[in-house]
């Protein structure tokens, strides 16, 4: 009988296989955030494991490492840099796209880099149930502090196993993405665990985790993160929140974000692919091609 076992486990996918096998198949594969999940397969059965986990991590918008396209520039993500190129590198595609230092990116495919305060409220209260979430409120002109709990809350359906003898357990971020954590054998719930820490700084959480607030926001309004909806008898309805509220502040925290940060994961994609991107420049707005090239040699 044909012994499985975890030989190794790297980033967020284990890696596999016969547990008297030698050799090893491995594809990495990365996120707009930077994540990163390395597929292995180890043995004879090592190949259709890890192609098997590439497919999954691939639905789950990471792209194979070798695939990303380079735009060519630097964007600045604090301060008054933030948002706005401070490098080009000479014959980069953004060089002949056009694009100078000093420019202000602001938007990718009309779509703008400054997140909506009701995205960023919406990722800030984000997380597991049963968590105490503290958030400060402006309702008729006055703020007011709320604590609510996450109530437990099934997530949406993610990825399952392509067989019986892989598990998967798969982590989720606020936008409803999956990461399909892996394992085989006996040691493969050590494997999941440690692909959900791995991904737990880029706000993934186990989907038996999954906790709700009981309110939804207005994702597209640009000047404020307000309450759209509240649900009856729901730990927002229970601790006092109601439709109109605005949010000011999560844990303390203001709502900001970087531009900066949200333009490169905008600009995330293949060797190849095509964005319009709008930019200040001075007192004009030009909008640019910019085609994704394939990393430099070093």
């Amino acid at each position: 009988m044909t012994r499985f076992q975890i030989f190794l486990v790297t980033g967020a996918i284990l890696a596999c296989g016969a547990a008297q096998a030698s050799g090893q198949v491995k594809t990495d594969l990365v996120n707009e955030q930077g994540a990163t999940a390395p597929c292995i397969g180890i043995g004879p059965v090592g190949g259709p494991v890890a192609k098997k986990c590439v497919e999954m991590v691939l639905q789950a918008g990471f792209l194979r490492v070798d695939d990303v396209g380079q735009t060519g520039f630097t964007i600045g993500k604090s301060g008054k840099e933030d948002g706005v190129i401070t490098e080009v590198q000479p014959g980069s595609a953004a060089a002949q796209a056009g694009l100078k230092v000093g420019d202000e990116v602001v938007s990718v495919e009309d779509r703008s880099v400054k997140p909506t305060p009701g995205r960023i409220a919406a990722k800030a209260t984000f997380g597991k149930r049963n968590e105490v979430l503290h958030l400060t409120v402006r309702r008729g002109g006055a703020e007011q502090e709320v604590n609510l709990t996450r109530s437990a809350q099934n997530a949406p359906a993610g990825p399952k196993s392509p067989n019986m003898f892989v598990q998967v357990r798969p982590v989720i971020d606020w936008r409803s993405k999956f990461v399909p954590c892996m394992g085989v054998g006996p040691l493969g719930p050590a494997a999941i665990e440690v692909c959900a820490n791995r991904f737990k700084p880029y706000g993934f959480i186990k989907t038996g985790e999954f906790g709700a607030t009981g309110f939804q926001l207005n994702l597209e309004r640009e000047d404020a993160a307000i309450i759209s909806s509240v649900e009856p008898d729901s730990a927002a309805a229970k601790a006092g929140v109601q439709v109109g509220d605005e949010i000011v502040a999560v844990e303390g925290q203001p709502l900001t974000a970087s531009m900066g940060e949200e333009a490169a994961q905008q600009l995330f994609g293949k060797i190849g692919d095509q964005f319009h991107i709008k930019v200040q420049r001075g007192t004009e707005q030009k909008t640019f091609v910019l085609k994704l090239a394939a990393k430099s040699a070093t």
